[in-house]
């Protein structure tokens, strides 16, 4: 997963294609090799709540997420 800046959202690649994410989706992120569930959310910034944790995302970072 990674910003689009043209877009103003978070992508993922499926296909050779960018589909942009929404704010409430549910993604597993991966944090090493075991996937976490969360849901992608956006206040002022775009930001992670998995289980009870929040944490904003950076845009210039990719992520490893399965939708």
């Amino acid at each position: 997963m990674q910003f689009d800046p043209d877009q103003e959202r978070w992508v993922v690649e499926l296909d050779g294609r960018n589909y942009g994410l929404h704010c409430g989706e549910g993604i597993d992120l991966y944090i090493g090799n075991t996937p976490i569930p969360g849901r992608l959310e956006m206040d002022r910034n775009w930001y992670v709540t998995l289980k009870d944790v929040r944490f904003n995302l950076r845009p210039s970072d990719k992520y490893t997420v399965s939708i």
